[in-house]
This record gives C-alpha cells, structure tokens and sequence, in this order.
C-alpha cells in the first residue's frame, strides 16, 4: 500500500480506484490529482466528506479539481444523494447554531 501510495504521488499511477473504507483516513496521495468520481453514494456525510478530502486538500498541486457523482435514471440514486445532502444540511445548522430559531410561550389562564 505505501508503494502504491507513492507511485500516485509521483505520478507514475494516473488511476486508482478505491473504496471509501480504503482511501479514507490515513491516505495522502492528493499531490497530483486532479478527478474523483462517486461511483455511488455513501449512507452518512461524513463518507461523502472524506472521500472529498481526499482530493480537495493542501498539498495538492493542482490548484482546481473536478469531482463527478453518476446518478442513473429510475434509480435509487438520485433519493439518495438529496437525502444525504439533507442530512449534512441538518448537521451544518446544528454545528453552527444557524437553525430556524423556534419558541414556545407559556400562555396563562387570562390570556385564554
């Protein structure tokens, strides 16, 4: 894996493929890329975030990248990718308090 790992830095491997569990945390070989595609959707934002950084992060030589997710028609896919965006959406508003602010009045017996 180390080997590998260094012949796509160097850029002697020009593709690779992986799984999210497999290129996850732990891999740096963003040096020279330049794609990614999503072949599928992960469950969980975070995975999708992950596989992301991979690619779109310091170190990287090239100062743009393109990132590509196939969706295919009558599929699964296209609920899935809107859930997911959904959730992280969820989770955005939660980890930076920016949620619609609801409240709730204790109403008394004269105001009734």
């Amino acid at each position: 894996k180390k080997e590998l790992f260094g012949k796509v830095r160097s850029g002697q491997i020009r593709i690779l493929l992986g799984s999210t569990q497999k290129m996850g945390s732990g891999t740096n070989v963003q040096k020279k890329l330049v794609a990614l595609t999503h072949i599928d959707c992960p469950w969980r934002p975070s995975d999708l975030q992950q596989r992301e950084g991979r690619i779109i992060r310091q170190g990287n030589e090239n100062p743009e990248v393109d990132i590509y997710s196939y969706v295919t028609e009558n599929t699964f896919d296209a609920y899935l990718y809107q859930l997911v965006e959904s959730k992280q959406k969820f989770i955005g508003q939660i980890m930076t308090s920016k949620s619609p602010v609801r409240s709730a009045e204790d109403i008394d017996e004269t105001a009734l």
